[in-house]
């Protein structure tokens, strides 16, 4: 999760939910442990809460560039990336017919 995080810079809990294949409850609680622990950040856009490396974390530099070099080698996940929508779609928003 946090490789994915660090290849896309900015993202959304259902974003990573719907790109790693896992429940987006899922996604939301190690994300929540993520913030406390000050390794995250998020903040809201509307009514979507955006999460980012935290800047301000101690060790953002190590940690960020470790995150890039393990996101260069898993070529699966970055075949997902290239294939993801940007943003999350509208709620209630008819589906295409």
């Amino acid at each position: 999760m946090l490789v994915a995080t660090r290849l896309l810079e900015e993202t959304y809990p259902s974003e990573l939910a719907a790109l790693l294949g896992v429940r987006p409850y899922t996604v939301q609680s190690i994300l929540a442990s993520l913030e406390r622990e000050a390794i995250i950040v998020s903040r809201l856009m509307g009514q979507t809460r955006v999460v980012c490396l935290n800047p301000r974390y101690f060790a953002h530099a190590e940690l960020s560039a470790l995150l890039w070099k393990l996101g260069e080698r898993d070529l699966d996940l970055q075949a997902r990336l290239a294939a993801r929508r940007r943003r999350p779609r509208r709620a209630g928003k008819p589906g295409l017919s």
